[in-house]
């Protein structure tokens, strides 16, 4: 089950208003440092301020801190509401709010500062994680990939600023407002990540042509390798997302992509399946009839050498009885010649010495027959 982690720089997150949220600062708090990613964390003390978050998955975990001067807040999921404390008489960097397991699919949370005493006006949200059964990730598209296509082109450059550091190799920024990216993929999960800072603005996402919403990569402090957006359970097959810059700039690193076959390879592949087992099944038929014909051939020779041979024996046995009748008929006629003293007796013609079985019991044994 993949689990992600957004720090609260993140565009997902969505502030509101957005002017009663701010940056962290490191220099006038001295615990900043206990925050996460280098100390950065976002804060309100406006009353009704909050931070929203969508996502896909089965459970989600907001991070900040409760400290002496933080107070109470709500945080709603799917329509839910819960109410906690965020005070601590010394510093407690944790977990503000766990959901447990939730259905897998979409869920939205809201946390909500809710200020009861004007010592504990404040609120901060350090990072977020969520699970999900949706795939993971699992191919890298740079932002150069033949699957991205920016339009207009001449609105692009890859031809960075030097504050404009940490990107994978390569990236692309426009500062033309309506100017936009297209990712073609194929997969359940896509994250797009680029870098959010002072000098970039809002942007709008779409997926399959369905807006998705607005989103704002202008943050106090640059930092790369953000996810601008992602989203799960979008299903097994061929999606489209478009990313159009709205504000000052917008700045494309990478993409990643759950690498899941389309539908079409899918039905391509059965197609093949069905293809090659029905060419092998045709091979075997053929391969069996042919056995078969071979065989049928194999007993029809057979049986005429056997036939053959059996004609051959009894032509054999009337032609020695026919001999023995005329060597007989012959002995008489000598016997009366020469007298009873001369007569010469004759012995019975063996048969098994003029034709031993050894030369023919091979023929008429059934297993000479037999088809291997």
């Amino acid at each position: 089950m993949p689990s992600y982690q957004i720090d609260d720089v993140n565009p997902m997150i969505k502030y509101s208003p957005v002017d009663a949220w701010s940056a962290g600062n490191k220099t006038s708090d001295p615990s900043a440092m206990k925050y996460s990613n280098n100390g950065t964390f976002t804060l309100t003390t406006t009353n009704s301020s909050s931070a929203t978050f969508a996502f896909t998955g089965t459970q989600v975990s907001i991070f900040g801190a409760k400290r002496s001067n933080h107070g109470q807040y709500t945080v709603n999921i799917d329509g839910t509401s819960k109410q906690s404390d965020g005070f601590s008489a010394n510093d407690d960097f944790t977990s503000l709010f766990d959901s447990g397991v939730l259905k897998q699919g979409p869920h939205t949370i809201v946390i909500t500062n809710l200020i009861t005493d004007p010592k504990k006006q404040f609120l901060d949200i350090d990072y977020i994680t969520w699970s999900t059964d949706s795939a993971a990730p699992n191919t890298t598209l740079e932002d150069d990939s033949q699957q991205i296509s920016y339009q207009p082109s001449s609105s692009w450059t890859t031809d960075l600023p030097s504050d404009m550091s940490g990107f994978q190799g390569s990236g692309h920024l426009t500062t033309d407002k309506d100017s936009s990216a297209t990712l073609d993929f194929s997969g359940d999960t896509v994250s797009l990540v680029g870098a959010v800072g002072p000098d970039l603005g809002t942007y709008t996402i779409q997926i399959d042509g369905k807006s998705i919403g607005d989103f704002d990569a202008e943050k106090t402090n640059y930092a790369a390798k953000t996810p601008l957006y992602q989203a799960e359970g979008l299903g097994a097959g061929d999606h489209t997302l478009q990313v159009t810059s709205t504000g000052k700039g917008l700045a494309i690193d990478f993409a990643l992509v759950a690498g899941l076959p389309s539908t079409s390879a899918s039905a391509t592949s059965s197609a093949s399946a069905s293809a090659s087992a029905s060419a092998s099944a045709s091979a075997a038929h053929e391969q069996k009839s042919s056995a078969l014909e071979g065989a049928y051939i194999a007993a029809g020779i057979a049986s005429i050498c056997l036939l053959l041979t059996l004609v051959g024996l009894i032509y054999r046995q009337i032609h020695k009885r026919s001999t023995r009748r005329e060597a007989a008929g012959r002995s008489a006629d000598v016997a009366a010649f020469m007298g009873p003293s001369a007569a010469i007796g004759l012995k019975p013609i063996d048969s098994r010495s003029t034709y031993p079985e050894s030369e023919t019991a091979h023929l008429l044994d059934p297993r000479s027959t037999a088809v291997v």
